[in-house]
């Protein structure tokens, strides 16, 4: 009788024991797992920081550099070539208006040379003068509109007279010699500016896809090294619960105090119990002979 009291007051002094120290060992790995997990938070918080910045910076600054320059080149040889292709339309019409007063010139048609004359001054204040550029030949439109045509009007040449006629035709035949000239380096000019222009745009193009390229590569690195910090932090914190774990050792030995194993009673509950099949499990087996006991059938 007393060794069962004496059996019962152990039995519950370890059981209140067995609880105090499951909650204090919950205790303790929540609260050191939370502060843990947060330290490696804010770690993996730093590193990721860090792989913000480019690796490789400089030659993407470069590249950048490059892109702005070529991009500032054919800025220039587009305007260039706006130029280049308005003043061949202008310089066209000027060589038919010459034409026109040559004809007049020859007919003494004063009328006629005067009225192609205006036009011609017209389209010579039209012309614009293109900026200086090393790629691109005089054209000799910033003198010719600053000099203008050596010509005069029908009265100052007496159309009406031969020698009236052949004067005016020489200075008009000089102004259709220059102006074929300024026209055939115009074109040259026109036709340098556009070859230029898609030079520089495929330069521009490949400059752009490198550095694409490189902002890519780096994108991936770093997305690369920041799944690894990741996977790496829930490497360590898995860890560390494991080890956080064994502290469990002391409830896991006083419940076994507690609720020892129950022996078996038969030889048949043995050999069940080696095999991994309980009675209960085999008997739900109806109209069979459990599993153990088919072991000595």
């Amino acid at each position: 009788m007393t060794s069962s009291i004496l059996s019962s007051t152990s039995t519950g002094a370890l059981g209140v024991l067995l609880t105090a120290s499951q909650d204090a060992a919950a205790l303790a790995q929540n609260t050191q797992l939370a502060e843990i997990s947060q330290d490696l938070e804010n770690q993996l918080n730093q590193k990721l920081a860090a792989l913000q910045e480019p690796t490789d910076q400089v030659s993407i600054n470069y590249s950048q550099s490059q892109i702005t320059a070529l991009q500032k080149q054919q800025s220039a040889v587009s305007t260039a070539e706006t130029v280049f292709g308005n003043n061949g339309s202008i310089l066209s019409d000027m060589t038919s208006q010459l034409n026109t007063m040559a004809q007049a010139a020859g007919n003494g048609d004063g009328a006629g040379f005067d009225t192609a004359f205006s036009a011609l001054n017209t389209d010579l204040a039209d012309l614009a003068v293109p900026a200086n550029n090393p790629l691109f030949q005089p054209d000799g439109v910033a003198a010719l509109k600053t000099s203008g045509f050596n010509i005069q009007s029908s009265a100052s040449y007496n159309l009406g007279t031969p020698a009236g006629q052949a004067a005016a035709t020489a200075d008009v035949t000089t102004a259709q010699n220059l102006m074929q000239n300024i026209l055939k380096i115009n074109g040259g000019n026109q036709t340098v500016a556009a070859s230029q222009g898609t030079a520089l745009n495929a330069q521009i193009t490949a400059l752009q896809t490198l550095q694409t390229q490189q902002q890519s590569a780096q994108s991936d690195q770093v997305a690369t090294e920041t799944a690894q910090l990741q996977q790496n932090m829930q490497n360590q914190l898995h860890l560390i619960q494991l080890n956080l774990g064994k502290t469990s050792q002391v409830s896991n030995m006083l419940n076994s105090i507690i609720n020892p194993p129950q022996p078996p009673t038969s030889v048949f509950a043995a050999l069940q119990n080696a095999v991994g099949e309980t009675a209960s499990t085999a008997e739900t087996q109806l109209g069979q002979i459990p599993a153990i006991l088919s072991l000595l059938a």
